[in-house]
């Protein structure tokens, strides 16, 4: 009969815990805390802090990083996107702005000589978010690229510029993304960037000094360490 279940499958037929839901239970669901949902696809994050440096400009005596470059307040911008909700891909840039080292601070805050002091890194990372459903998601991150640390003086008619230049081999990070919504998120971020310069540039107007220029022959570890809170674009 038509519409009917056969004797012998009847038992079957009525005992599968088969449930239609209404339309409305088809929707997707909130996570538990209230998080919005889950992000994929394309994310950018802004940071924001303070950095000191520490260990050797090179590895000469005296050589130290904090003699030629003071506390920094850099600006990084990250740029890619998340695979998979828990793991992120792209590539960061940074400048960091602030005052020269001291061994020649004295002179620059004496009027006579105006100094500025700017580093510049860039390179590819990656993130592992460990709580990507959630409100609170902290994440960890490792990168690798580029620095350039320019230190720039002028006085009395002439101007004169040291910069420096070699990897980042580690630039690691760990923070914690406050998802308020699926468009914005704000949290702490610590970041150590670890690199060695490779080689150095001495210009006195705008011409390089040879004898002083080329490549470091004894380098030395430098790190710079930084606390900040990162601001993030599709968390």
């Amino acid at each position: 009969m038509t519409g009917v279940a056969p004797p012998i499958a009847a038992p079957v037929y009525y005992a599968l815990p088969v449930a239609y839901p209404a339309h409305g239970d088809l929707a997707v669901r909130e996570p538990a805390d209230g998080a919005p949902p889950t992000a994929k696809g394309f994310q950018m994050a802004i940071r924001l802090g303070y950095a000191i440096p520490m260990g050797g400009a090179t590895g000469a005596s005296s050589g130290e990083l904090s003699r030629t470059f003071g506390g920094q307040a850099p600006i990084l911008v990250e740029l890619g996107g998340k695979a998979s909700a828990d793991l992120f891909i792209g590539v960061y840039a940074g400048l960091g702005l602030g005052a020269p080292g001291s061994a020649i601070e004295a002179q620059c805050s004496s009027g006579l000589i105006s100094c500025s002091a700017r580093t510049f890194r860039i390179g590819p990372e990656m993130q592992v978010h460990l709580n990507p459903d959630g409100k609170v998601n902290p994440w960890l991150g490792y990168g690798a690229g580029l620095e350039i640390a320019t230190l720039s003086m002028s006085g009395g008619g002439r101007d004169a510029s040291l910069s420096l230049v070699g990897l980042e081999f580690a630039h690691l990070m760990a923070g914690v993304d406050f998802r308020i919504n699926s468009v914005f998120g704000i949290g702490p971020v610590f970041a150590m960037s670890l690199g060695e310069y490779s080689s150095m540039t001495l210009e006195l107007d705008g011409v390089d000094v040879p004898d002083a220029s080329g490549r470091i022959p004894e380098t030395a570890l430098h790190a710079w360490l930084s606390l900040g809170v990162r601001l993030v674009l599709l968390p």
